[in-house]
């Protein structure tokens, strides 16, 4: 965090406006929430001003006689927890102008905690306007743009449970308000000024350019469409709406930018009817009915492919998920040699097959036993190092820095460190894992790079494990975009691809860092 910058935003007439925006003591409560949705239009987020409104009086005529008004003021982890296990939302009828009404149907029931989690937008702001602890979620659906706003000012969030229990996820909403309540101390900041920070000044620092070329797939993935979303496909061909960012789907947590994502639509339809390509890697979102998500572009519409005719068909009548009649598709991986026979299927039907993304091939390397993470950084990693130009003497394993008055940061690869033992700089690291394949375990890593990187000075960081090595620039200011890294493929690629391998050297080659 930097305060000299952060203390010019904070007197400029923008950060001014954000704070005085942000304020939760405002004379007119329905203005103040309707204008936050306004302002939030720009991140893409929906205008639930009403629904905060209803809520807003709903919670309160709801906890004010079971006596969570007064425990939420001094909110500890176990009032927060009696809280989730109550609390429930009802229908409201807003048919007339002059008076809310409630129909006493409950479509958030007390017990019912996936429902609850995916309404933390409406619930946080509620809590916000009422107590001092709590602070908003704006677009909840892109928990990743939270995630490096809060990597540019560097404020770190804790991990996201791995659960299937969604309690949990609500109760990740309290300890995600504990970690900004204690940057907002560290910084002495209002609570006004700690959400300004977060939604608009923490945004001047992340890279939103748009990167026009997609990296190459080395996925497919096949996930599904229903209801309300036929209206969107059916655009598709009638004008540009490939880039619109409303298109989110549920996806596999494992999909990442440029992968190849295929829309089925779900009953009635019953059928593929696109082809996509990932803008973006999987977002895990904690507070989401679906969890994980991804953003996708380049549509190109296909000739219809109905359950029926894949169930028929030689090839896909064997296909696991065609024989559970593509049930449960939220992101089911697709192999090459099916999507192969996909192109197939779409050629004898018409399609044109030319214009449809081709997967790319990987190269066949036969790495050995790879089964813990010190394989991963013997067998693959040293080797394509000393295939960079590198020497060991050129790398120090483990180097012990000061992290506090006792801890000690240990990261798994540091280049070319210099100066007092403990406190070196070093232009570039690599931290070394067994499996990121989970979201979740790639963003610890992430995490865990970052904070060394800080420590040493970096300007290049690298998360690796067995599949594949990920680079990101790390700039002055120790921030780094996670969403869109320096470099990023599958190993097999790297050491069979002369041109991949090539790139790699041009990036973090030895005569290269050692320059830095």
């Amino acid at each position: 965090m930097n305060t000299k910058l952060w203390n010019f935003y904070k007197n400029s007439e923008k950060g001014k406006k954000a704070i005085e925006l942000f304020n939760p003591e405002v004379e007119d409560l329905t203005k103040g929430i309707t204008d936050l949705f306004e302002y939030a239009k720009q991140w893409g987020v929906d205008d639930n001003s009403g629904t905060v409104l209803w809520c807003y009086d709903q919670f309160a005529v709801n906890f004010a006689t079971d006596g969570f008004e007064e425990k939420l003021q001094s909110v500890t982890r176990d009032v927060f927890a009696e809280f989730v296990e109550n609390f429930y939302v009802e229908e409201a009828d807003f048919s007339d102008d002059k008076e809310v009404k409630y129909t006493g149907r409950v479509v958030a029931p007390k017990e019912d905690y996936r429902w609850k989690a995916n309404i933390v937008d409406v619930l946080s702001i509620y809590l916000y306007y009422n107590y001092r602890f709590f602070k908003p979620i704006f677009n909840k659906l892109r928990f990743d743009i939270i995630q490096q706003n809060c990597d540019a000012i560097g404020l770190e969030l804790p991990p996201i449970p791995r659960t299937k229990d969604y309690k949990e996820y609500l109760m990740y909403y309290y300890d995600i308000c504990v970690a900004f309540n204690e940057f907002q101390e560290a910084n002495k900041m209002t609570d006004a000024e700690f959400c300004a920070c977060l939604y608009d000044y923490a945004p001047m620092f992340v890279d939103e350019k748009e990167v026009s070329e997609l990296p190459k797939p080395v996925n497919v993935w096949l996930t599904g469409a229903s209801g309300g979303d036929f209206d969107i496909l059916d655009e598709l061909g009638k004008g540009d709406n490939s880039g619109n960012p409303s298109l989110v789907w549920a996806c596999n947590e494992r999909t990442r930018r440029g992968d190849i994502v295929i829309i089925y639509c779900l009953s009635p339809r019953s059928y593929i009817h696109s082809i996509w390509r990932a803008r973006t890697n999987g977002i895990f979102n904690p507070f989401d009915f679906y969890h994980c998500r991804v953003n996708v572009c380049e549509g190109i519409k296909i000739p219809p492919i109905t359950s029926k005719e894949l169930k028929a068909d030689g090839y896909f009548s064997q296909v696991p998920i065609v024989r559970k009649n593509l049930q449960g598709i939220k992101g089911t991986e697709f192999t090459a040699q099916d999507y192969s026979e996909l192109l197939r299927f779409v050629e004898q039907k018409g399609g044109d097959v030319s214009v449809l993304p081709k997967l790319f091939e990987k190269g066949k390397v036969d790495f050995g036993d790879i089964k813990i993470e010190k394989n991963v950084e013997e067998k693959i990693l040293i080797p394509i190092l000393q295939k960079l130009g590198y020497s060991e003497s050129d790398w120090t394993r483990q180097l012990s820095l000061k992290a506090g008055r006792n801890e000690k940061a240990i990261p798994d690869f540091v280049f070319f460190a210099k100066g007092e033992r403990h406190f070196e700089n070093a232009p570039m690291l690599i931290e070394a894992k067994y499996d990121m394949s989970l979201i979740t375990e790639q963003q610890k890593a992430f995490a865990q790079a970052l904070s060394y990187s800080r420590m040493l000075r970096s300007s290049i960081m690298g998360i690796c494990d067995k599949e594949r090595i990920i680079l990101y620039k790390v700039d002055k200011n120790g921030s780094s975009n996670r969403n869109q890294p320096l470099y990023e493929n599958h190993w097999e690629t790297v050491f069979s691809d002369e041109i991949e391998g090539a790139k790699l050297k041009q990036l973090i080659g030895k005569d290269v860092v050692k320059t830095m």
